[in-house]
């Protein structure tokens, strides 16, 4: 990959670059105390835009997954259906998108676009998407108690899946391209080479930047040993399930979690429009079948689905990925204390007395 170095003063003009090859860029802006979220730039707004600030909640996923997407319409003209399908190719590039949402959708690219069947939909706004990494280094601004991604090996700093990676190494910040569309990118005046001391510079805070976080579930292997082997208590995911509120939270902000329903609804006089909405194993009516049915009423049965889905082997193997990436807002928005470092602690506590407890029978 090649790297090039760019002054402070000069890093939002990268901005400028993508919006004049026609992007239509989207960037953190701060808001009151903790409120931050992804936006537009525009020409009025520009100089409002924020490298270090808390990652917003809401996840930048919806760029590339809307939470609700038109498919297509239907209608009625002169006795004849007719089908008009969606086709939405934006041209967009993400700046200032955060390593754990770097691997969020490279995790939705392995489910929608990895296996036997292509997602269209996803494909076609998937294509013209222009990443824009931007490393955590401040340890004030940057991470959240929440925030776990170095035991997702997810971050601070993303090694792949990006297009243009930019790293703080105050007063300047270090430039590196992860695709040929970044490549070229760095072929502008904008950037300059780099030296030795700069790589130096990278690995020095990158070291000092991981000693910073506070939340480290460091049993995510145990956990993921446990949960694809079955050995979880009944009574713990009981546990888990009487602390969970059903609002369905963790997984609507949550990086990687795939699932979605689809419903027709009237559009118009004459217009139905088919559209694909972001779904929740938390919501009772999840896996609610035809005729009234639900196989998993309970809620602490919707909860074990949610973490083996997340954990199990199976899952791991087949999209090479556990389907966390350590963002930490499960953590932060769950009132009933479930968020996965919760969890995995609960998981594993349970079941290292269960073998102490084996271990003494006679």
């Amino acid at each position: 990959m090649k790297a090039r170095i760019v002054d402070s003063t000069e890093v939002l003009k990268i901005v400028d670059l993508l919006r004049q090859q026609g992007y239509e860029v989207i960037a953190p802006f701060g808001g009151r105390e903790r409120d931050t979220s992804f936006d537009t730039v525009t020409d009025e707004n520009r100089t409002r835009m924020q490298i270090h600030l808390p990652n917003p909640y809401y996840p930048p996923k919806r760029f590339v997954l809307p939470h609700i997407e038109r498919l297509f319409k239907v209608r009625r003209r002169d006795g004849e259906l007719q089908i008009e399908p969606t086709v939405a190719e934006p041209k967009l590039a993400i700046f200032g998108i955060r390593s754990c949402d770097i691997a969020g959708i490279a995790h939705l690219d392995r489910f929608y676009l990895g296996r036997d069947y292509r997602d269209v939909y996803y494909e076609r706004r998937r294509k013209n998407l222009f990443l824009v990494n931007m490393v955590c280094t401040d340890a004030e601004r940057d991470l959240s108690d929440e925030c776990f991604c170095v035991c997702a090996d997810t971050g601070p700093a993303a090694r792949e899946h990006f297009d243009l990676q930019l790293m703080d190494l105050g007063g300047e910040f270090m430039a590196v391209a992860g695709s040929p569309a970044g490549e070229a990118m760095l072929a502008d005046r904008l950037f300059r080479p780099g030296t030795p001391a700069h790589l130096g510079q990278r690995r020095a805070i990158l070291g000092e930047v991981r000693k910073q976080f506070k939340t480290n579930p460091s049993w995510f292997a145990a956990t993921v040993r446990y949960v694809s082997q079955g050995k979880i208590l009944e009574k713990t995911w009981e546990e888990i399930g009487n602390r969970c509120l059903e609002c369905g939270g963790c997984t609507y902000v949550c990086p990687a979690c795939t699932c979605f329903t689809v419903s027709d609804r009237q559009a118009g006089p004459d217009e139905i429009e088919r559209v694909r909405i972001w779904d929740s194993c938390a919501l009772g009516g999840f896996t609610r079948m035809a005729g009234g049915h639900n196989p998993r009423k309970a809620v602490h049965d919707r909860r074990n689905r949610r973490f083996f889905r997340k954990l199990a082997h199976h899952f791991i193997q087949r999209e090479l990925s556990m389907a966390c990436v350590g963002c930490g807002r499960c953590v932060a928005v769950c009132h009933g204390d479930v968020g996965m470092p919760s969890v995995v602690e609960m998981i594993r506590r349970a079941t290292v007395e269960v073998d102490k407890a084996e271990a003494v029978k006679p």
